[in-house]
């Protein structure tokens, strides 16, 4: 066991829907293994640091748990989502802030340029793109997503290690295929 994920609730005992790691589920009290976990509530063991590394540094906003997950599935670990261990924070909206557009696209790129093998590159960041033309409401927020996606491809993300298409197969039957 790598990684666990609290369930993340607030004050009022709501789960976000963005807080459950894991596609098609909206029963924040589901358990069981994910493929990514939650930044703000999560236990990590020190021998899986050791042997992964440590954050990605220059993410420093969205997805290095990502990041941080695909490295230590890809090296055999195995990342839990344990929503009877309770977080609590208050309900707020990422999208508040532009800050969190732009980093998202960087951070999305970046994690499809270190982690992916090569053909799943394109898929995952077309899916995303899609995604967030369909969801996004502001045309500020577009602009700074647009900015921060051209950052990304510019600005290298960090060393190149893809993950292996074991992992791949394991992440699709975990229920979350590493191109959504």
């Amino acid at each position: 066991l790598g990684i666990v994920s609290f369930r993340i609730a607030d004050e009022r005992g709501r789960t976000q829907r963005r807080h459950v790691p894991r596609l098609r589920s909206k029963d924040p009290l589901r358990g069981g293994e994910v493929t990514t976990f939650l930044g703000g509530g999560h236990a990590l063991s020190m021998r899986m640091l050791d042997r992964i590394g440590g954050w990605p540094d220059a993410f420093f906003f969205t997805h290095e748990e990502t990041d941080l997950a695909w490295r230590a599935l890809d090296d055999g670990w195995r990342v839990v989502y344990e929503p009877s261990l309770l977080l609590q924070h208050p309900w707020t909206s990422p999208a508040r802030h532009a800050v969190y557009y732009r980093m998202t696209a960087r951070n999305r790129v970046w994690l499809a340029k270190r982690h992916l093998p090569a053909p799943l590159v394109p898929a995952y960041l077309a899916a995303w793109t899609l995604l967030t033309l369909a969801r996004t409401r502001s045309w500020g927020g577009l602009r700074a997503w647009a900015a921060g996606f051209a950052e990304g491809v510019r600005v290298p993300g960090g060393p190149r290690r893809p993950m292996r298409w074991a992992t791949v197969a394991r992440m699709t039957r975990l229920g979350r295929p590493p191109v959504l």
